[in-house]
């Protein structure tokens, strides 16, 4: 278990400078990659380690097979090039990986790697904001990445601190930071952190009309902070033609009904693979003419939700059982801390998704490792309570051994002293007698 800690100890404290910071300097670009490999070859290094939870690797195992058959498919299918479906496949391991190995490891933190673990996310934020000095010259600059920074140090620092209303305002004020340089969809992420944090005081059942008030309200209170953006693209722009983002989301509902039902393959649309080998989709759905979804354009790995179109109506099906499976799960954390924030990573991701790929990326693998140690709650606190049972059990059989080893004692002096007794009275008895 030590050596489970010190690993990922290690492994979280390179990660956030890596590969969400500062990923884009030189010699970088490739650290995200790396470090998805290491960990997997790790976990199964520590497949029969007695402090790790063997409970995911059934579903790990059905993952890898449904990712096998696609890549067979998509290269029988042959919609893009084999380099774009190897591509996709290294994009499509990493998150889930990510998610299952943290869950399978179980890394348990002493107080010492808590402080070491935030001390490197709070310098890392501080240290992004100090060398982009755009951010804070009243300049309208828009850094995707230091909101994913901001939001996954203030859910760290939420984690592991004790929850006192303290912790929590520390833990708002951090990811408040990020609003330096605000993205549209990381104020409605804001929004969410702080309902999860000041309002939510028990876990949500989705059955129940209260909830479902709540959660409506709160994302009303999202679409009105971010709704210029939200009316730019998905209603005043849903019918511009000329817009990237609208269209692509158009044409991947066309896509689940040409290729139906398992998509066009890995590597055909929206993601970096079908930017790097220009899929042969975009000429085909006219978007090559669309600024942006051109060859090389910026905007074809734009939003998640329209990859999935790649995977067909079985793909999406998938990935909404892999997702209720997940919030099944999350609902049933007892303790409040890891259940707010694993619901903030679920809301997050829903959220960056409708706008963003990182969920793909390294920039994603924060929220994935949040989630994987929130997966543990339960059983963590299931251990510790018969730990706790265990050491009650010893406790109260000591002391049962030492009240019975006084009794002992206790009537041996008695017994001697009898004896003592009855020698003194023969001995009376042999002097007057």
């Amino acid at each position: 278990m030590k050596d489970i800690g010190r690993f990922f100890t290690l492994y979280w404290i390179i990660y956030f400078p890596t590969c969400i910071a500062y990923n884009d300097l030189p010699g970088f670009s490739m650290v995200d990659e790396v470090m998805t490999v290491v960990l997997i070859g790790y976990t199964f290094l520590k497949k029969a380690h007695w402090s790790t939870n063997p409970e995911p690797w059934r579903e790990y195992f059905t993952y890898f097979g449904i990712l096998a058959f696609y890549v067979v498919y998509s290269l029988i299918r042959q919609v893009n090039v084999p380099g774009a479906v190897w591509l996709e496949l290294v994009q499509q391991i990493r998150p889930y990986s990510i998610i299952y190995c943290t869950w399978i490891l179980n890394p348990r933190f002493s107080e010492t790697q808590k402080k070491w673990m935030l001390t490197v996310m709070i310098a890392t934020l501080f240290s992004w904001v100090y060398y982009h000095p755009e951010t804070t010259s009243g300049v309208h600059a828009e850094f995707p990445v230091l909101g994913q920074l901001a939001i996954c140090t203030g859910m760290t620092y939420y984690l592991f601190t004790e929850e006192t209303k303290q912790n929590r305002y520390i833990a708002m004020a951090l990811v408040l930071v990020g609003m330096l340089a605000p993205k549209f969809k990381f104020m409605g992420e804001v929004v969410c952190f702080a309902a999860m944090l000041f309002y939510v005081k028990r876990q949500m059942n989705f059955k129940d009309p209260k909830t479902a008030f709540a959660i409506g309200l709160i994302m009303t209170v999202v679409l009105v902070v971010t709704w210029e953006r939200f009316d730019k693209y998905y209603v005043a722009g849903w019918n511009n033609a000329e817009l990237a983002r609208p269209m692509t989301y158009k044409t991947s509902l066309k896509i689940l009904v040409d290729y139906f039902p398992f998509g066009p393959g890995m590597g055909t649309f929206a993601t970096n693979a079908a930017w790097k080998h220009y899929s042969p989709l975009y000429p085909h759905y006219h978007l090559d003419r669309i600024w942006g979804l051109d060859r090389g354009g910026g905007f074809i790995a734009d939003a998640f939700y329209p990859t999935l179109a790649q995977y067909g109506v079985v793909g999406v099906w998938l990935f909404c059982i892999y997702w209720k499976r997940r919030l099944r799960a999350i609902n049933e954390i007892v303790d409040m801390k890891y259940y707010r924030v694993a619901m903030m990573v679920f809301f997050c991701l829903a959220i960056e998704q409708t706008a963003d790929t990182s969920w793909l990326s390294g920039k994603g693998m924060g929220y994935c490792m949040l989630l994987g140690l929130c997966l543990n709650a339960n059983r963590n606190l299931e251990e510790e309570e018969e730990l706790e049972e265990e050491e009650d059990n010893e406790n109260s059989a000591g002391k049962r051994e030492q009240s019975d080893a006084c009794i002992s004692f206790a009537e041996r002096e008695q017994s001697r002293a009898k004896l003592n007794d009855n020698e003194n009275e023969n001995g009376n008895e042999n002097i007057y007698g």
